[in-house]
């Protein structure tokens, strides 16, 4: 690991960034695959669907003017108060039962997570300027936090008690008090560069004459599609149609992640060193595509051959993440807040669309067909990582 910190002057707020994004990822990916489980308690999915969207929208209202809103705060007030927010949240549906707090609750977590992630990805920016280190740097932030992506899975389902959700979540809080702790230790009078207020009639016309920062924002939105899809739903279809219990479902998710920590550290260095990065994005796509459609005719409760097929679609998953993230922030500088926080719009976006869609689909067709359509729509993909200048 020292490779990727030595060349920076800052190497102690480096280190402490990857600890804190660890620190988040277990905060958020403890909780992530339950949480449609947890509320399905308190509302139907069509309920369900409704919290993500509200989320979604309040998520990009301040994404949107995420740049007002670091000009006015800083990053790292305005971090310190998104943990907090985000954890009174989690308490508070530790706590609570009343239908209508969970929801709020629910909501309100989903909107301060996210900014906390752009918080972070600011963070990070101000210390990795050279562009010829973006692949190993960001590909090490990728994988520490993966790391915890493919641990929670399983650890959640030891955690959860007679199907008592609640010590999930309170595992979930305790990662963030000790996120709020690294935060204050090392950034505390950290100062933000003043950025220029997002526009967004401005920012999509930039995206729109960058042929490049266009077609990799519809790559990882097709991405965003794919996670927000099988994060909400692929649970609900394991336990309710497939009758998987959760603790088989923890063992699967985690040996089904495991393409994160693999692939994302060695694909980085290999995009910096040798190939672009469009080959191992469409390719990605591909993989993810075609593996998904193969998922509507798994029809038996086979727990090896669910964990093979769901391996098989994060292999394709992990090549695309850590290609969009090097491609899209080798073409930017730290100035350009707003052009990351649109960036970050697709994963809000996402969570409108794809709940909207599943919604309308289920009306129509059965649920184990959907996995037909969202792979046909994940290889549409291709059509952007394709139209990509590459950078080699």
């Amino acid at each position: 690991m020292d490779k990727f910190i030595l060349p920076f002057k800052q190497g102690k707020l480096l280190n402490a960034i990857f600890l804190s994004n660890i620190l988040l990822s277990f905060h958020y990916y403890l909780i992530v695959y339950i949480n449609s489980s947890f509320l399905n308690q308190y509302f139907s999915e069509t309920q369900i669907s409704a919290l993500y969207i509200i989320g979604a929208f309040i998520n990009m209202i301040l994404f949107i003017n995420a740049a007002d809103i670091l000009n006015k705060l800083g990053n790292y007030r305005t971090a310190m108060y998104m943990i907090f927010l985000d954890a009174l949240a989690i308490l508070g549906l530790v706590i609570t039962q009343t239908h209508f707090l969970v929801g709020l609750y629910f909501i309100l977590h989903i909107v301060t997570v996210s900014f906390i992630a752009l918080n972070l990805d600011i963070f990070l920016e101000n210390l990795s300027n050279d562009s010829s280190k973006t692949g190993n740097i960001r590909g090490m932030f990728l994988t520490l936090a993966n790391i915890t992506l493919v641990i929670s899975p399983a650890l959640a389902a030891l955690l959860l008690i007679e199907g008592a959700y609640w010590p999930v979540y309170l595992a979930s809080f305790i990662f963030l008090v000790l996120l709020l702790y690294v935060i204050r230790k090392n950034f505390k009078g950290s100062i933000t560069e003043q950025v220029k207020s997002i526009k967004i009639k401005e920012t999509i016309s930039e995206y729109l004459k960058d042929k490049n920062l266009y077609n990799v924002f519809g790559v990882h939105f097709i991405l965003q599609f794919f996670y927000v899809f099988m994060t909400i739903y692929t649970p609900l279809y394991l336990i309710n149609d497939m009758q998987f219990s959760w603790s088989e479902i923890g063992v699967m998710f985690t040996i089904m992640l495991l393409p994160f920590i693999l692939f994302e550290l060695p694909v980085g260095d290999v995009e910096d060193k040798k190939y672009g990065e469009k080959e191992f994005m469409t390719i990605g796509l591909i993989i993810m595509g075609l593996s998904t459609i193969f998922i509507s005719f798994v029809t038996m409760k086979s727990f090896w051959i669910w964990t093979t097929i769901l391996f098989i679609t994060r292999i394709g998953a992990s090549f695309v993440e850590i290609s969009t993230d090097t491609y899209f922030f080798k073409q930017i500088s730290t100035k350009r807040a707003s052009i990351i926080s649109f960036y970050r719009l697709t994963r809000p976006l996402a969570m409108i669309v794809t709940p909207i869609i599943m919604t309308i689909f289920l009306q129509f067709i059965p649920f184990q067909y959907t996995f037909i359509i969202i792979g046909a729509l994940v290889i549409v993909g291709t059509h952007y990582s394709m139209a990509l200048v590459d950078t080699k």
